[in-house]
C-alpha cells in the first residue's frame, strides 16, 4: 500500500480531529499534490471530507493556482471537481483564467477546464468566457482545433438570446473554411442555427 492509499484511508476512516493535519499539508503542498497522478486524487478526497474552513483554504489555493492547474494532466481534474462541488468560488476561477480562454481552449487539459466553466459556473461565468472567445482574433483556430471545438460547441449549446445571437454571428463568417475542416463540421453541426446557415 503506497502513501496515497494510505492518506484516503485515513480521511475515511479517521475522526475529523485526526484529519486536521491531512488538511494542512494539502493546502500547504496544493501544486505539488495536483500535479501529481496519486497526489490529485488524494487532494480530491480532502476536498470531500472537509468541511468548513479547511475546505475554504484548500479551496483557496487551489483557485489562486487554478492556472497553472488547468493546463497540467492531473491538475486540471482538481480545478473541474471544484465546479463539481458548486461553490461560489468558481466565479474566482473565471477571473484566474480570464484573458486566456482562447490559448486555455486549444489545449488538450485545459479545454476541459474551460468547458467546465462554462457548463457549471455561476452567474454571469459563462456569458464572460464566451464573450472573451467571441472577441478573440482566432475564433476561426479556436473553432477548427481537436480541443477548442469541443468549446465553441459547448458555448454554443448553453448560450441563449443575445449572447446566442452574437455568437452565431461571429461564427458566420467562418461558415466557408468551417465546411472544409473535419473539427469546424462538428461545430457547425451542433447548432440548429448554424445547420441552417451551412445547409
Amino acid at each position: 500500500m503506497n502513501g496515497n492509499h494510505v492518506a484516503q484511508r485515513c480521511l475515511q476512516f479517521l475522526m475529523p480531529a485526526y484529519t486536521q493535519f491531512l488538511f494542512e499539508a494539502a493546502a500547504a503542498n496544493c501544486v505539488e499534490l495536483a500535479t501529481d497522478r496519486h497526489g490529485c486524487c488524494v487532494l480530491q478526497k480532502c476536498l470531500s471530507h472537509s468541511v468548513g474552513e479547511h475546505r475554504k483554504h484548500l479551496i483557496s489555493e487551489i483557485v489562486s493556482n487554478s492556472l497553472i492547474l488547468s493546463q497540467d494532466q492531473f491538475g486540471n481534474y482538481v480545478v473541474q471537481y471544484i465546479f463539481e462541488l458548486q461553490v461560489s468560488q468558481v466565479v474566482k476561477i473565471i477571473d484566474q483564467l480570464e484573458g486566456r480562454y482562447g490559448d486555455l481552449s486549444m489545449q488538450k487539459y485545459s479545454s476541459n477546464v474551460v468547458e467546465k466553466c462554462l457548463k457549471h459556473s455561476i452567474g454571469e461565468g459563462p456569458r464572460r468566457v464566451i464573450l472573451e472567445l467571441i472577441d478573440d482574433p482566432r475564433l476561426d483556430q479556436i473553432m477548427q482545433d481537436a480541443y477548442g471545438n469541443y468549446v465553441i460547441q459547448a458555448a454554443l449549446n448553453i448560450s441563449e438570446g443575445d449572447l446566442e445571437d452574437a455568437l452565431v454571428e461571429a461564427i458566420r463568417p467562418h461558415i466557408p473554411v468551417l465546411r472544409t475542416s473535419p473539427y469546424g463540421k462538428k461545430v457547425l453541426s451542433s447548432s440548429n442555427r448554424l445547420k441552417k446557415l451551412y445547409l
